[in-house]
Protein backbone atom coordinates (compact mmCIF):
# COMPACT_ATOMS: atom_id res chain seq x y z
CA UNK A 1 0.00 0.00 0.00
CA UNK A 2 2.95 2.20 0.58
CA UNK A 3 4.33 2.02 -2.56
CA UNK A 4 1.33 2.38 -4.36
CA UNK A 5 0.51 6.00 -2.54
CA UNK A 6 4.98 7.13 -3.38
CA UNK A 7 4.36 5.53 -7.16
CA UNK A 8 0.83 7.81 -7.31
CA UNK A 9 2.58 10.88 -5.99
CA UNK A 10 5.43 10.72 -8.89
CA UNK A 11 4.17 8.97 -11.45
CA UNK A 12 2.55 11.10 -14.14
CA UNK A 13 0.66 8.61 -16.80
CA UNK A 14 -0.06 11.27 -19.98
CA UNK A 15 -2.47 9.52 -22.49
CA UNK A 16 -1.38 10.96 -25.87
CA UNK A 17 1.41 10.83 -28.72
CA UNK A 18 5.14 11.12 -27.11
CA UNK A 19 6.07 13.75 -29.23
CA UNK A 20 2.92 15.75 -27.62
CA UNK A 21 4.16 15.32 -24.48
CA UNK A 22 5.22 18.65 -22.67
CA UNK A 23 5.29 17.28 -19.38
CA UNK A 24 9.11 17.15 -17.68
CA UNK A 25 10.93 14.73 -15.27
CA UNK A 26 13.36 13.01 -14.25
CA UNK A 27 13.41 10.63 -16.60
CA UNK A 28 11.95 9.52 -19.39
CA UNK A 29 11.07 5.94 -19.92
CA UNK A 30 11.07 3.95 -22.77
CA UNK A 31 9.84 0.26 -22.35
CA UNK A 32 9.74 -1.76 -25.69
CA UNK A 33 8.22 0.78 -27.72
CA UNK A 34 11.51 2.75 -29.04
CA UNK A 35 11.59 0.59 -31.79
CA UNK A 36 7.73 0.89 -33.34
CA UNK A 37 8.24 4.78 -33.53
CA UNK A 38 8.52 5.65 -36.56
CA UNK A 39 11.44 8.27 -36.10
CA UNK A 40 13.17 6.88 -32.82
CA UNK A 41 16.30 9.38 -32.95
CA UNK A 42 13.63 12.39 -33.24
CA UNK A 43 11.44 10.78 -30.30
CA UNK A 44 15.05 10.59 -28.04
CA UNK A 45 15.12 14.19 -28.86
CA UNK A 46 12.31 14.90 -27.18
CA UNK A 47 12.89 12.86 -24.49
CA UNK A 48 15.57 15.04 -24.00
CA UNK A 49 13.56 18.08 -23.70
CA UNK A 50 11.66 16.83 -21.13
CA UNK A 51 13.98 14.99 -18.79
CA UNK A 52 17.75 14.65 -18.02
CA UNK A 53 18.18 11.39 -18.44
CA UNK A 54 16.60 8.84 -21.00
CA UNK A 55 16.37 4.44 -19.92
CA UNK A 56 15.19 2.73 -22.80
CA UNK A 57 14.41 -1.09 -22.60
CA UNK A 58 14.12 -2.97 -25.55
CA UNK A 59 15.09 -5.58 -27.98
CA UNK A 60 18.41 -6.61 -28.79
CA UNK A 61 19.63 -7.08 -32.60
CA UNK A 62 20.04 -10.22 -33.30
CA UNK A 63 17.08 -11.74 -31.00
CA UNK A 64 15.49 -14.67 -32.32
CA UNK A 65 12.48 -13.40 -31.25
CA UNK A 66 12.68 -10.58 -33.01
CA UNK A 67 13.18 -12.50 -36.44
CA UNK A 68 10.17 -14.34 -35.46
CA UNK A 69 8.15 -11.46 -35.29
CA UNK A 70 10.09 -10.09 -38.75
CA UNK A 71 11.28 -6.85 -36.42
CA UNK A 72 14.67 -6.72 -37.59
CA UNK A 73 14.25 -3.05 -39.46
CA UNK A 74 12.69 -1.39 -36.81
CA UNK A 75 14.70 -2.73 -33.94
CA UNK A 76 17.89 -1.98 -35.66
CA UNK A 77 16.51 1.54 -36.29
CA UNK A 78 16.10 2.03 -32.63
CA UNK A 79 19.38 0.91 -31.74
CA UNK A 80 21.26 2.72 -34.45
CA UNK A 81 19.70 5.63 -32.46
CA UNK A 82 20.36 4.81 -29.27
CA UNK A 83 23.82 4.81 -30.35
CA UNK A 84 23.96 7.72 -32.12
CA UNK A 85 22.51 9.38 -28.94
CA UNK A 86 24.96 7.94 -26.43
CA UNK A 87 24.68 5.29 -24.24
CA UNK A 88 25.86 6.21 -20.84
CA UNK A 89 25.52 2.24 -19.58
CA UNK A 90 24.07 -1.07 -21.10
CA UNK A 91 22.76 -4.06 -19.70
CA UNK A 92 21.71 -7.33 -21.61
CA UNK A 93 19.55 -9.50 -20.71
CA UNK A 94 18.08 -12.82 -21.97
CA UNK A 95 14.73 -14.74 -21.64
CA UNK A 96 12.74 -16.73 -23.62
CA UNK A 97 9.26 -16.48 -25.02
CA UNK A 98 7.15 -19.20 -24.27
CA UNK A 99 4.29 -20.80 -26.26
CA UNK A 100 2.26 -23.78 -25.38
CA UNK A 101 2.19 -24.95 -29.19
CA UNK A 102 1.84 -23.81 -32.58
CA UNK A 103 -1.55 -22.05 -32.39
CA UNK A 104 -0.56 -20.03 -29.18
CA UNK A 105 2.76 -18.51 -31.07
CA UNK A 106 0.06 -17.46 -33.86
CA UNK A 107 0.35 -14.21 -32.04
CA UNK A 108 2.70 -12.98 -34.48
CA UNK A 109 0.34 -13.04 -37.38
CA UNK A 110 -0.14 -9.55 -36.42
CA UNK A 111 3.55 -8.86 -37.64
CA UNK A 112 2.47 -9.79 -41.66
CA UNK A 113 3.36 -12.36 -44.27
CA UNK A 114 6.83 -13.15 -43.12
CA UNK A 115 6.39 -13.61 -39.20
CA UNK A 116 3.79 -15.66 -40.32
CA UNK A 117 6.26 -17.72 -42.83
CA UNK A 118 9.06 -17.71 -40.19
CA UNK A 119 6.47 -19.29 -37.32
CA UNK A 120 5.49 -22.32 -39.83
CA UNK A 121 8.60 -23.96 -38.63
CA UNK A 122 7.10 -24.34 -35.67
CA UNK A 123 3.97 -26.28 -36.77
CA UNK A 124 2.96 -29.58 -35.00
CA UNK A 125 5.39 -28.42 -31.83
CA UNK A 126 4.61 -28.11 -28.44
CA UNK A 127 6.66 -26.25 -25.00
CA UNK A 128 7.94 -23.69 -27.56
CA UNK A 129 10.40 -21.11 -26.41
CA UNK A 130 12.16 -18.93 -28.24
CA UNK A 131 15.13 -17.25 -27.27
CA UNK A 132 14.67 -13.03 -26.82
CA UNK A 133 17.92 -10.54 -26.13
CA UNK A 134 16.62 -7.38 -25.00
CA UNK A 135 18.87 -4.15 -23.47
CA UNK A 136 18.41 -2.30 -21.04
CA UNK A 137 20.29 1.54 -21.64
CA UNK A 138 20.42 4.44 -19.37
CA UNK A 139 21.08 7.33 -22.31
Amino acid sequence: MLLQRVLQDSVDVVASGFEEVTLCGDVVYFEFCLHEMDDPQKALAHGRTLAPDIVVFDHSLGSEWVFYAAGEEKVRRSTEAVERFGVRRSETFHTGQHFRDHAELAKVTVEGDVAIQRAQRFAGATDIVIPMSYQLALL
